[in-house]
């Protein structure tokens, strides 16, 4: 919750009113992987007021997946939210409950009406060669 509050206002204001951006929701999009992925996953759910889409790339949803569907649950999450969340083919058995909670993350998404692209990239692992090979996927999954 502090970094994604810094993120939003101190960060995200800065950057508006230093670049040309278009500030707006509609093209607010937050992106991570592995523990930046969870928080991809988190800002979408908790602060979908300012975030649109996000692509979660191998988010560590394993480290507690109760609380990740409870965040879940509890999400006020507007039915345009798209969410692009992945996993490596490779990397889907590292830790024991990697599998389970993506499959109880990804039904609690669906209920919530998100436009959820879900992928198992063949041959990907947990690094960032695999996830910078994800990004013209995510990109046009997320309509950008």
């Amino acid at each position: 919750r502090l970094y994604m509050n810094w993120l939003i206002h101190e960060l995200k204001p800065y950057i508006d009113e230093n670049y040309r951006t278009l500030p707006d929701r509609l093209n607010t999009i937050i992106c991570g992987s592995s523990m930046g992925g969870l928080m991809a996953l988190y800002g979408a759910c908790v602060y979908n007021h300012v975030f649109q889409r996000a692509a979660c790339l191998s988010p560590s949803i394993w480290v507690n997946p109760g609380k990740v569907l409870e965040m879940v649950a509890r999400a006020n999450i507007r039915n345009d939210t798209c969410i692009y969340m992945d996993y490596g083919a490779l990397e889907m058995f590292n830790h024991v409950a990697n599998q389970e909670s993506l499959i109880s993350t990804s039904h609690m998404l669906l209920t919530k009406r998100v436009n959820l692209a879900l992928r198992i990239v063949p041959g990907g692992t947990h690094c960032e060669a695999s996830w910078e090979q994800q990004i013209p996927i995510f990109m046009d999954c997320l309509g950008l």
